[in-house]
C-alpha cells in the first residue's frame, strides 16, 4: 500500500502546550479539569532528543513547552530536626529541591531541575520571594542560599544565558549554555 492509500498520517505531534505558567492547553482550550491537569502535567518528560513528550504506560505525544515544563508552586523550608527543602510543582508532586541546580536570572526569577535532575522549573512569584528570603550576598558579590547552617551558592545567570534541560544523559549538568 502506499502511502497516498493511507487515509491519515499517525503522527506522535499534539496540539497540546504547557504555557509560561504551567497550565495545559488542548487545541487553543485550557485544560480546566484539576484531575485531567494534574495527570496531564504528571506525564511531561523529555525524550533522548531532548524534545518534550506527555506519555503513559500506553502511548506518548510529542508536546510544545513555552517556557519550562513544571513551575514550583510553594516551597517550604525546615530546619528541625535538619534542613529540608522541599517544592511543590504544576503537577501537585512534592519532592526535594537539589539546591546544587538552583538558578536565578537577572530579573530574580529562580529555576531548579526537578524529577532527579530531568525537567527544569521555574519558581511562581511567591515561591521565589519565599526562596529568595534565605539568599543573601557574600563579600565578593556572589549569592549564597542560608538556611539553619546550611550555605550553598546560587548560580546566577547572565542576561541572555538560556536554561535548558540537561541532556538526558548527563543528569548532573547545571543546565547552562
Amino acid at each position: 500500500m502506499s502511502d497516498e492509500a493511507v487515509p491519515f498520517k499517525l503522527s506522535r505531534e499534539s496540539r497540546i502546550r504547557v504555557d509560561r505558567d504551567g497550565h495545559i492547553w488542548h487545541e487553543g482550550e485550557r485544560v480546566l479539569h484539576p484531575g485531567l491537569a494534574r495527570t496531564l502535567a504528571h506525564w511531561i518528560d523529555i525524550d533522548e532528543q531532548g524534545r518534550y513528550v506527555m506519555r503513559n504506560a500506553l502511548d506518548w505525544c510529542y508536546v510544545t513547552v513555552d517556557h519550562t515544563p513544571l513551575v514550583v508552586r510553594a516551597v517550604r523550608l525546615e530546619t528541625d530536626p535538619a534542613v529540608r527543602i522541599e517544592v511543590e510543582l504544576s503537577d501537585d508532586s512534592t519532592e526535594p529541591l537539589d539546591l546544587s541546580t538552583v538558578q536565578v536570572d537577572p530579573d530574580g526569577v529562580v529555576y531548579a531541575h526537578v524529577r532527579g535532575g530531568k525537567l527544569l522549573a521555574r519558581f511562581d512569584r511567591q515561591p521565589s520571594f519565599k526562596f529568595l528570603e534565605q539568599v543573601d550576598t557574600d563579600d565578593w558579590g556572589l549569592m549564597t542560599f542560608v538556611l539553619g547552617t546550611t550555605t550553598v551558592r546560587i548560580a546566577p545567570l547572565d542576561r541572555g544565558e538560556t536554561l535548558v534541560p540537561p541532556p538526558p544523559h548527563e543528569r548532573s549538568v547545571t543546565g547552562l549554555t
